[in-house]
C-alpha cells in the first residue's frame, strides 16, 4: 500500500515515529538543561559541564568578550564566562548552539530511498536559518527594548525566536520529497503552509516542531512557542507565557515582510500593529529595533558561528527577494487579469444565454440555442450536439444537431454505440479528444459539415444529475476550465429542464391517453355487465316463455289450417302464428347474450361467404326497399380465413339489413379488402341514408336500443352482430353523420391464412 492509501490517523503516527528517529540532544545541551531547572545546582557544576566541551567553551568565552561586560578578553575564563553571563543566557546559547548542531550534521543524511522520478527543488535550508536568526535576534532586541517586562527575557526570547520552526527542519528530514513538494505548492499557489503541510504530509510544522521539542525535554516555553506561534493572540489559551508567543508571533511577522531568509511560507502576514496594541509595546521601540537588525544579525551569526554575510549584503538580499516576489505578484496579476476578461466575457454568454430562454422550450430550441451561444463565445467554427433521447417506441437513439449557416439546426437520430458508457455516466469534469473516448469511429459519419473530423473535440454539458449533452467543436483553445464550467453546467442545466419539462409533457398526454381507454374500458365493463344482467334475465324468461310460445305458434297454425282461406278470422290466426316467431327469435337472440356463442372455426373463402350475403339480403329485403341495390367491391385478393362462416354471414348481413332500413337515396355499397399491417380482412358497409346523432351512435349496440319509431324496430341487429364478431376477436367501429349517411367497419383477424388466395375485384 502506498503512502497516500494508508489511513491519515496512521499516516500520521509513522511520521511521528520518524520523527522520533531524529538523532537526540547532544549529552551536553542535556544535562545542562536539567542543571539549570534544578534550584540546587552549583555555578561548579554548570562550569565543569560546559569546560568539558572546548568548542563550545571557546564559543562561550567569544560571546562573553564581544558583549557589553566591561572585561578584557585576556583574563575572561569560563568561570568569569558563566558568572558574568548567568545560568540563563549560558543555557539558551549552549542549546542554540547544540540544536543547530543536530541539523547541521544531519543535512547530508538521506531518509528517503531515491526514485527514478524527477527530484523537486530542495527545501532551502540556509535560507530558514537565516529567517530563524532573525527572528531570535529580532525577539531579542525588541525584548531588551522593554527592560520592565519580567514575563519577556531577552535571551529566552533569542532562544524561543531561533527554534520556532525547527519543525519545518525535522519535516524535511525524515521527507525531503514530500517537504519540498509543500514548499513549491505553498510558492506556486501563494498560502500558509501549514495548510499544504497538513494536506500533503499529515501535520504541519507547528506538531511536527512541539513533538521533537518534547521528545528533546526543551522548557515548556519553547515548546509552546514553537508549537502556537503564528496563531491569534487573542486564541491563545492562558500561559505564564503567553506574551512571549505574541513576541514570536510579532517578530515572525516583521521578519518575513523585511524579506530576511526564507520561511517558506506565503500565507497573509499577521497585522503587526494590532499585535503589537495587544501586547502593550512600544511601536517606536520595535521600529527602532528593526532598524539595528541586520547589524545584530551579523554580529550574532558570527557568535554562533553561521558566518553570516554583512549586515549591508543581508539588506540587499532581502531587497532582492522582494524584487522577486514583486516580480511574481505581477505575473500573478497578469494571470488573473487574463482570467477575469475570460470570466467576464462568460459571464456576458450565459447573461445572453438567460435572456434568450422563453419558459416551454422543446429540447431542439435549446440545443440550437446551446450552438449559437457556443459560436458568439468561442468563434466561427464547427459546433454540433450529442444528445441522448427516446423515440415513439420508447427505444434510446442519440441526437445529434449540426449547426447550419443561417444558425439552425440539422438533426439526425442514430443509435448509440454499443461499447459506450451511457452519456450521463461519461467523466463531466475535463474536456477530451472524441477519439479518446472511442466515439469518433461512430459518430464520424454522421457530421457531415465538419471540414476535419481529425479535429473535433467535445466538451461535456453538466446537470446536476450527470451529462446531459456533448457539445462538438472544432475550436483549437478554449478558456480555462474553471472559468469555462459554470458555462457548461449553464447549458446543461438548460438541455435537461427542457428534457424534463418535454417528459412531463409527453407523461401528461399518456396520462389522458390512458384515462381515456380506462374510461372506455370502464364504459364496455359496464355494458358488458348489463348485457350480463340481460343474459341473465333472458336466459330465465327464454325457459319460461318458450313452451308457452310453442303451444301459441302451434295452435294458430292449426287454426289457420281450418279456417277458410282468405278469411279475416285464418289472416288473424296466420298474424298470431308470424308474431309468435318474431318473438322467439327475440328470445333467441337475448339467450345469446347469456351464453355467448363459440364459434365453430374452419377454412372459409371469405370472397364466396361475401356472395352469399349480399344474395341472401338482396333477397330479404322488403316491399319498400327493393329500389335500393347493393353492390360489392373488393381490393385485391381476399385470404382464405379461419371462422365460423354462419356466424360471420349473420353478422354482416346484420349490417347489410341495417343500412337498407336507414333510407339511402342510392345504394348500399360493400367492400373488402385486407390490412397486412394489422394481419386483418377489413369489411366495410357505407350507405348514404338519415345518419346518426351522438346519442344514437353512442347506444348503437345497445340491445333494444332503436332510433325508429316505437313499434318499428326491435334494436337487436347491430348487438347481435357485435356478439358474433367479437366472438372472433374482431371489433365493428362506426363512422355517421346526420343526413350523410353511416360507415360500418367489421375487423377480423386473419388466423392461419393460406399462402394462396382466390377471388378478385
Amino acid at each position: 500500500m502506498v503512502a497516500s492509501q494508508v489511513p491519515k490517523p496512521q499516516r500520521i503516527e509513522l511520521i511521528l515515529r520518524q520523527l522520533d528517529t531524529l538523532p537526540t540532544l547532544p549529552t551536553v545541551a542535556a544535562r545542562l538543561l536539567q542543571l539549570t531547572s534544578d534550584d540546587s545546582s552549583s555555578t561548579k557544576e554548570v562550569i565543569s559541564l560546559v569546560a568539558s566541551d572546548p568548542a563550545l567553551t571557546a564559543k562561550i568565552i567569544s560571546q562573553c568578550t564581544r558583549a557589553d561586560k566591561g572585561v578584557r578578553s585576556d583574563v575572561i575564563t569560563i568561570e568569569k564566562a558563566v558568572k558574568l553571563l548567568g545560568f540563563d543566557a549560558i543555557r539558551n546559547t549552549v542549546l542554540s548552539l547544540k540544536v543547530l548542531e543536530v541539523f547541521q550534521k544531519a543535512d547530508a543524511v538521506p531518509t528517503q530511498a531515491s526514485t527514478n522520478e524527477p527530484e523537486p527543488e530542495a527545501f532551502d535550508r540556509d535560507g530558514l536559518w537565516t529567517h530563524a536568526m532573525a527572528v531570535g535576534v529580532l525577539a531579542e532586541l525588541i525584548a531588551k527594548a522593554h527592560p520592565g517586562q519580567q514575563d519577556l527575557p531577552a535571551d529566552q526570547a533569542f532562544v524561543c525566536g531561533l527554534l520556532h520552526d525547527i519543525g519545518k527542519l525535522a519535516l524535511d528530514q525524515v521527507l525531503p520529497r514530500s517537504y519540498a513538494r509543500v514548499v513549491a505548492i505553498c510558492k506556486n499557489k501563494r498560502c500558509a503552509i501549514a495548510e499544504v503541510e497538513r494536506s500533503i504530509v499529515g501535520i504541519d510544522h507547528h506538531s511536527a516542531g512541539k513533538r521533537l521539542a518534547e521528545q528533546w525535554g526543551l522548557p515548556h516555553v519553547i515548546q509552546d512557542c514553537i508549537w502556537l506561534h503564528g496563531s491569534p493572540y487573542e486564541a491563545l489559551p492562558d500561559l505564564p507565557h503567553r506574551r512571549m508567543v505574541g513576541l514570536i508571533t510579532l517578530s515572525n511577522a516583521i521578519v518575513r515582510r523585511q524579506m530576511l531568509g526564507t520561511s517558506g511560507n506565503h500565507g497573509l502576514v499577521a497585522d503587526t500593529d494590532m499585535l503589537i496594541e495587544r501586547l502593550g509595546l512600544s511601536k517606536p521601540a520595535i521600529e527602532s529595533a528593526t532598524l539595528s537588525l541586520y547589524d545584530e544579525l551579523h554580529r550574532r551569526g558570527g557568535e554562533l558561528g553561521l558566518g553570516e554575510a554583512p549586515s549591508q549584503d543581508l539588506m540587499m538580499a532581502s531587497i532582492q527577494r522582494a524584487n522577486e516576489a514583486l516580480g511574481r505578484l505581477n505575473q500573478q496579476l497578469n494571470v488573473s487579469s487574463k482570467q477575469a476578461a475570460g470570466q467576464g466575457r462568460v459571464l456576458e454568454t450565459i447573461a445572453s444565454f438567460h435572456s434568450q430562454a422563453t419558459p416551454g422550450r422543446s429540447v431542439q430550441d435549446v440545443l440550437e440555442s446551446v450552438m449559437a451561444s457556443a459560436r458568439s463565445l468561442f468563434g466561427e467554427g464547427f459546433y454540433a450536439v450529442l444528445y441522448p433521447s427516446t423515440n415513439p417506441s420508447h427505444r434510446e437513439e442519440w441526437l445529434i444537431g449540426q449547426q447550419t449557416a443561417d444558425g439552425g439546426a440539422l438533426y439526425e437520430a442514430i443509435d448509440p454505440p454499443p461499447s459506450a458508457p451511457a452519456l450521463s455516466e461519461m467523466d463531466a469534469h475535463e474536456p477530451a479528444a472524441m477519439n479518446l473516448m472511442g466515439l469518433l469511429p461512430w459518430v464520424s459519419d454522421a457530421l457531415v459539415r465538419a471540414d476535419d473530423v481529425r479535429e473535433i473535440r467535445l466538451l461535456p454539458l453538466s446537470s446536476g444529475w450527470g451529462t446531459a449533452a456533448l457539445l462538438i467543436h472544432d475550436r483549437p483553445q478554449l478558456p480555462a476550465w474553471h472559468v469555462l464550467h459554470p458555462l457548461l453546467a449553464t447549458w446543461g442545466g438548460s438541455i435537461a429542464a427542457a428534457a424534463q419539462h418535454e417528459g412531463v409533457k409527453r407523461m401528461g398526454e399518456a396520462l389522458n391517453e390512458a384515462n381515456t381507454e380506462l374510461a372506455e374500458a370502464q364504459d364496455a365493463l359496464l355494458k358488458q355487465q348489463s348485457l350480463a344482467r340481460l343474459g341473465e334475465m333472458a336466459a330465465g324468461a327464454a325457459h319460461e316463455m318458450n313452451n308457452p310460445l310453442a303451444v301459441i305458434a302451434g295452435r294458430s297454425q292449426l287454426l289457420s289450417k281450418s279456417l277458410p282461406q282468405g278469411s279475416r278470422d285464418q289472416q288473424a290466426a296466420q298474424l298470431v302464428f308470424q308474431e309468435s316467431h318474431k318473438l322467439s327469435d327475440l328470445i333467441t337472440a337475448l339467450h345469446m347474450f347469456a351464453n355467448p356463442p363459440t364459434p365453430k372455426c374452419r377454412p372459409v373463402q371469405l370472397l364466396g361467404l361475401l356472395d352469399d350475403v349480399v344474395r341472401t339480403a338482396r333477397q330479404a329485403r322488403s316491399k319498400r326497399e327493393r329500389n335500393i341495390e347493393i353492390t360489392m367491391g373488393v381490393k385485391g385478393d381476399l385470404p382464405i380465413i379461419h371462422c365460423d362462416p354462419a356466424m360471420i354471414a349473420r353478422a354482416v348481413t346484420e349490417l347489410l339489413l341495417n343500412a337498407l332500413q336507414a333510407n339511402p337515396s342510392g345504394e348500399v355499397h360493400l367492400s373488402a379488402h385486407t390490412d397486412s399491417a394489422m394481419e386483418s380482412v377489413v369489411i366495410r358497409v357505407v350507405d348514404d341514408g338519415d345518419g346518426m346523432d351522438g346519442r344514437t351512435l353512442t347506444h348503437a349496440f345497445d340491445p333494444f336500443f332503436s332510433a325508429k319509431p316505437a313499434g318499428r324496430q326491435v334494436g337487436m341487429g347491430l348487438a347481435r352482430a357485435q356478439q358474433l364478431v367479437l366472438a372472433h376477436g374482431g371489433r365493428i367501429d362506426l363512422d355517421s353523420r346526420i343526413n350523410e349517411g353511416t360507415s360500418a367497419t367489421l375487423r377480423l383477424p386473419i388466423r392461419g391464412m393460406h399462402a394462396d388466395t382466390t377471388g378478385t375485384a
